[in-house]
């Protein structure tokens, strides 16, 4: 709960989430904008850091994005997801898209089992171990989650905390180097 361990909402709690739609936009990040505050409650008095925060990322080819993260809350683990485009969009388990005419009243589902434990039994971390070692073998990066391709997230992280500290100025990545 200390800073030097945990950081920041988003480094402690939304890393996964900003993870995913960094892989899913497809583009390098410009800048981004964030404000984070904390629970006044006594139960997260011990966390030496800004426990929510939201994150508005500028995309260089102009798309947005924006990433949460909430750790003072009293709640069962959500991942919640929400990707809206001009194609289709999903929502956790849900989709609905024009192009693949699905039903223009209702989302349509998709049969999978939702990330919605904090018991990370459930998560895909035995095919993510197989891939690092099979990776290691053949003295190739890791497809995804190479070194390379996190240091991008972290930079992203870190201009986030960055904003944040400063009261929500917009931070540039080219800002970090």
């Amino acid at each position: 709960m200390g800073k030097e361990n945990g950081g920041s909402a988003l480094l402690t709690a939304g890393c996964h989430a900003l993870d995913a739609l960094l892989m899913v936009m497809g583009s390098e990040v410009e800048s981004v904008t964030s404000l984070s505050t904390k629970s006044k409650s006594d139960i997260f008095a011990p966390y030496e850091y800004n426990t929510t925060s939201i994150t508005l990322v500028h995309f260089k080819d102009g798309k947005v994005g924006k990433c949460s993260a909430v750790v003072d809350c009293l709640q069962p683990y959500y991942f919640h997801t929400h990707l809206c485009g001009s194609e289709g969009s999903l929502l956790d388990n849900r989709f609905h898209s024009m192009k693949l005419h699905t039903n223009k009243a209702g989302w349509s589902n998709l049969n999978m089992k939702m990330l919605d434990s904090g018991d990370v039994s459930d998560h895909p971390y035995q095919t993510q171990f197989e891939t690092f070692f099979a990776s290691l073998e053949k003295g190739e990066a890791m497809p995804l989650t190479s070194l390379r391709e996190s240091l991008k997230s972290f930079e992203v992280l870190f201009a986030a905390d960055k904003s944040a500290e400063e009261g929500g100025r917009p931070v540039k990545i080219s800002e970090l180097a």
